[in-house]
């Protein structure tokens, strides 16, 4: 939630007006020790006070999509926009859905089919106030054991396949894979549990396969799983993945925070961008993997403007495999714009 610091005063009235020499003479006192020319605070240092941050409770994922979320706040980048953002752990993008509702979260991680499947279908009014990730070569695998009762797409039929939600893109995105190898998804068992949890369920045969994204991909990989499909080509390939979205409520009440959040998100964006090593860097810090694996995980690319025709690109996939099977999504209605900074 957005909190914003609180002042109360008090003005002196009649029955005050015997005080008034005592709070003249406090006034003096407090001119004399802190207050300079028209009521400028200082502090130690001779410089001014700046105002509490406002701040905002964020849900996100330790996933490789917000790498630069966690840049801007390791280099104060939102400090200086005037926001303390307060990351929350969520373990999936459709967790951060209710918490928006009640109040929990001001601001959710989550990828663009739950935002979608959402606004449509539970009627919760969303506003995207930034992109997070796209996919990329390697982003989003089909992981499973070698030796195991699959080495190919078509062999799943049957079996159980893991993902950390259901109705989201890495289940979208497998399904995809499955129709092009002749299956379909119902002929699969999806069954939800935790990235983290993926590779030891491989290890123990629990399941067949797992929709998984980065690091924890490559952290299977250092375990043993091998990549049955990159379920991010074909179709799916360059598909908008994840992005940071409100209640329009709540973006309604604090614009002003929103497009701060918005301009930071941006900026770090770019950076991590033109810089692989900035994620390298961050990855150990906020996952579970070490520098080594960090090296190795596959990343995608970081958008820094929200775009309708590119997003309209999930409605169109998840329209054609019944994700919305009925009604439709206004993506550009749900896009949050900052207006130009002053």
């Amino acid at each position: 939630m957005v909190r914003r610091p609180t002042r109360a005063g008090h003005a002196p009235g009649p029955a005050n007006a015997r005080r008034a020499p005592a709070v003249l003479v406090a006034l003096c006192l407090f001119l004399l020790s802190g207050c300079g020319p028209l009521g400028e605070v200082k502090g130690d240092s001779g410089g001014s006070t700046a105002p509490e941050p406002t701040t905002i409770d964020v849900g996100i994922m330790p996933s490789v999509d917000v790498a630069p979320l966690h840049l801007a706040m390791r280099e104060g980048y939102f400090e200086r926009a005037g926001l303390r953002v307060e990351p929350r752990t969520i373990s999936g993008g459709a967790d951060g859905i209710p918490l928006l509702n009640n109040g929990s979260l001001d601001i959710t991680f989550s990828n663009w089919v739950t935002f979608f499947r959402a606004q449509q279908r539970e009627g919760v009014e969303l506003r995207a106030v930034s992109d997070g990730y796209q996919a990329d070569t390697g982003t989003l695998l089909l992981m499973h054991m070698p030796g195991g009762p699959v080495s190919s797409p078509s062999d799943l039929a049957g079996e159980k396949i893991a993902v950390n939600t259901r109705s989201n893109i890495t289940e979208l995105t497998t399904s995809v894979t499955l129709k092009t190898h002749g299956l379909q998804p119902s002929d699969v068992e999806f069954v939800v549990m935790d990235f983290s949890e993926m590779p030891a369920a491989l290890q123990r045969g629990d399941v067949a396969a797992a929709a998984m994204i980065e690091p924890f991909a490559s952290r299977a990989n250092r375990l043993g799983a091998e990549t049955l499909a990159d379920t991010a080509k074909g179709p799916t390939t360059g598909m908008p993945i994840a992005g940071y979205a409100s209640t329009r409520q709540w973006v309604e009440r604090h614009r002003d925070a929103a497009a701060r959040f918005q301009r930071v998100m941006a900026r770090a964006q770019a950076e991590v961008g033109k810089d692989r090593g900035k994620v390298e860097d961050l990855l150990p810090q906020y996952t579970e993997i070490d520098p080594s694996t960090a090296a190795l995980v596959n990343i995608g690319s970081y958008p820094t403007t929200l775009d309708a025709s590119r997003l309209e690109r999930v409605v169109e996939l998840m329209r054609s495999h019944g994700v919305l099977p009925s009604g439709d999504v206004d993506v550009e209605s749900m896009l949050f714009e900052a207006p130009p900074k002053k």
